[in-house]
């Protein structure tokens, strides 16, 4: 048994950076076996949200903070948005229109430009969800969201043999329905805290991590060996049926593991890397509109080739130019509006990560 670890874990904020990172990945293009990740991408960045939820608070509260860190800075993007694309697009009127009017509006043709802006509201909806239903308790909540897995099953299997034109919860403003099947996901994230993270405080880290990469190589294997699908769940799809979430969960915990440990110990002795993985992880939302931005520019303008080159570009493009412009609105007041956080003048400062 080893001895206390600090209670703030800073490897789990690098996880949380990590994550924000894969959906950048994703977004990048198509490349060979992406199943791999987008079997567990996407319930990576929501189990993280539920990682970090607080019991008790009340559901006023809750409204009042994703008001403040997730709707006003989506708001705030649109904004910016809607001037970056009629610069872009400037002389064609109608497509501008079509853009903003589908962009403004959400739902399942929402415009390219807001690429990822459906994590956003999704996971506002979802948290403020789960605020709600926490006071008829965990069976309810569990059944309320299990439920709402089931159904949006259901439909994307209407929609695939063309009974359904479009999945009912992505049609809805916003795509605010799929908060409803999503908060399977935030309770999954709560679980995984509660199960593992008292291990963490108490056994080898080393014999931890190695069970964490045993976990995430057994998800990726068998999502290979199995053709298991992959999650498209801002279409609605989840997956096969119960195996692809199960992989998710499981390589979700094998990360936390590693992340947990390893990682955790090997930043708490290098200061420096700690500080800058603080400022890092309250880059999630700009980074979230940035990189759409950056991809759909560059896919625009002579580098939307599916060839090796081309995706590196892209991919490292929008990485370094996402991180880079998410951290220079976090050092001004912009902060508040552009990230729904406090404004972070000094990089070396050390300074809680928030929630994405």
């Amino acid at each position: 048994m080893s001895a206390t670890r600090p209670a703030r874990n800073i490897g789990i904020d690098l996880l949380r950076v990590f994550s924000i990172t894969m959906v950048v990945v994703g977004h990048a293009g198509p490349f060979p076996h992406d199943t791999l990740l987008t079997i567990w991408r996407m319930p990576l960045f929501f189990m993280l949200s539920g990682f970090f939820f607080t019991p008790s608070r009340s559901l006023q509260v809750e409204v009042t903070k994703r008001w403040d860190s997730l709707i006003i800075p989506y708001l705030s993007w649109s904004v910016v948005i809607s001037m970056w694309l009629i610069i872009v697009l400037w002389g064609q009127d109608e497509v501008i229109l079509e853009h903003l009017a589908t962009g403004w509006a959400g739902g399942a043709n929402q415009s390219i430009f807001w690429m990822a802006a459906w994590f956003i509201t999704t996971l506002a909806a979802a948290s403020i969800l789960r605020r709600f239903l926490e006071r008829f308790g965990t069976v309810v909540v569990w059944a309320v969201a299990v439920g709402g897995l089931a159904l949006s099953y259901y439909w994307a299997m209407l929609v695939s043999d063309g009974t359904l034109a479009s999945h009912p919860l992505v049609s809805t403003p916003l795509r605010l329905g799929l908060a409803w099947p999503v908060l399977f996901y935030l309770l999954c994230g709560e679980l995984l805290r509660k199960a593992l993270m008292p291990i963490v405080l108490r056994y080898s880290a080393s014999v931890l991590a190695t069970i964490g990469l045993v976990l995430i190589a057994t998800g990726l294997v068998t999502t290979w060996k199995f053709d298991i699908q992959g999650h498209y769940i801002q279409s609605g799809d989840f997956g096969t049926l119960g195996l692809t979430p199960l992989i998710a969960i499981i390589v979700t915990a094998g990360f936390i593991l590693v992340f947990a440990t390893w990682i955790n110990n090997t930043l708490y002795r290098l200061p420096a890397a700690r500080a800058a993985v603080s400022r890092l992880v309250r880059t999630g939302t700009p980074v979230v509109f940035i990189h759409g931005l950056v991809l759909v520019w560059m896919y625009q303008n002579g580098f939307g080739e599916d060839s090796v080159q081309d995706y590196a570009l892209r991919l490292s493009a929008a990485i370094t130019i996402s991180f880079a412009v998410a951290l220079l609105v976090n050092s001004t007041p912009a902060a508040r509006l552009l990230a729904g956080t406090r404004q972070e003048p000094n990089i070396f400062r050390h300074r809680h990560g928030e929630e994405f």
